[in-house]
């Protein structure tokens, strides 16, 4: 069956295409009579507006982009789950566009646009300032959500990731951790470069250096189990791992765990973002709380603004990070800097 169209309202109604555009649009004025007559018939046909048609005419879709890898990520979950509980209360809607390879985010984001977006966030690998360019010409607002870039108008909303980096050594150093590994992603993304970054940084202001770098391969992108069975079965096997968010964590423990290895007196684990999972009573996992209701709120504030003032310089929000210690850490701790 054919869809319905406002021609065929009209017919029904006994009216013209105009009186009924006029009663569906949202500001559109008609008289009771007339509105009735073509609600009735509209309902009759169940006839519903076409939004993105409308928009043609409004100029305004209410569509707000998110470019987005895998969501089976418990972090990303739930940042597309705040993100469409926020915008809804402001009556618009997000257009989930998933990215398989995070080194086509430009064409993922090009693709977003034929919709006519009123906006763009981006928290999948990172944008080219080409790209950038481009949605600063289209006047596009783009937010870029873990990561940063150079360019004029578009807008970060990032974690203290060296910050938590450093917090990450300075734990670790007073566990008495001696050889520190540092577990980062499969895509070397700005995160994983700059909470690798504090790490070494504090290690280097300790005297120290990092014992060893890994990265989960794409194909363990969630727990990373595999690459963690390598690194705690090594000769020289580290007493102390930072991980690059909770679930690379959670698969140092369970390779532990699989290995025979005690947590923390054999090696102390560290995660980032303080997910729900890394309170449940099997982990117990200490991590770098990066809040998800605090990015969502910066990124609603930084989008409304933009849309307000399309030409205020590019800004970026750093979200402060703190450390939750769970089990995967010694409570007993020396003083530092030892």
């Amino acid at each position: 069956m054919a869809r319905a169209t406002i021609k065929d309202v009209a017919e029904l109604a006994g009216v013209s295409i105009a009186a009924v555009s006029r009663v569906l649009s949202i500001n559109g004025s008609a008289s009771p009579r007339m509105r009735a007559k073509v609600m009735e018939a509209a309902d009759q046909l169940g006839y519903r507006p076409n939004a993105l048609a409308r928009s043609m005419i409004n100029a305004q879709t209410n569509l707000v982009a998110l470019v987005i890898g895998a969501t089976s990520n418990v972090f990303d979950a739930a940042l597309v789950d705040g993100l469409a509980d926020h915008l809804a209360r402001r009556g618009k809607k997000l257009l989930l566009t998933p990215v398989v390879d995070l080194g086509a985010i430009d064409d993922e984001l090009m693709g977003a646009l034929d919709y006519q977006v009123d906006a763009a966030v981006v928290a999948a690998g990172t944008m080219t300032r080409e790209a950038c360019l481009k949605c600063a010409k289209l006047g596009v607002p783009v937010i870029l959500s873990g990561r940063n870039i150079d360019s004029p108008g578009i807008d970060s909303v990032l974690a203290d990731n060296k910050g938590g980096g450093r917090m990450a050594a300075e734990l670790l150093m007073r566990s008495g951790c001696r050889r520190i590994a540092y577990v980062g992603g499969t895509y070397y993304a700005f995160s994983d470069q700059e909470r690798r970054q504090g790490l070494e940084d504090a290690l280097k202001d300790a005297g120290r250096d990092l014992s060893v770098a890994v990265k989960i391969r794409q194909s363990e992108e969630m727990t990373g189990f595999e690459v963690a069975m390598e690194l705690l079965s090594r000769s020289d096997r580290p007493d102390g791992v930072f991980c690059i968010n909770d679930m690379a964590a959670i698969g140092i423990l369970q390779a532990a765990a699989a290995l025979g290895l005690s947590v923390p007196e054999d090696v102390a684990v560290i995660g980032f973002d303080n997910t729900e999972l890394a309170s449940w009573p099997n982990f117990r996992l200490t991590t770098i709380d990066y809040p998800v209701g605090q990015i969502v709120d910066a990124i609603i504030e930084m989008l409304e603004t933009r849309l307000a003032q399309p030409d205020l310089p590019a800004r970026i929000h750093r979200v402060r990070t703190r450390m939750v210690v769970r089990d995967s850490t010694p409570k007993k701790l020396s003083p530092f800097p030892r």
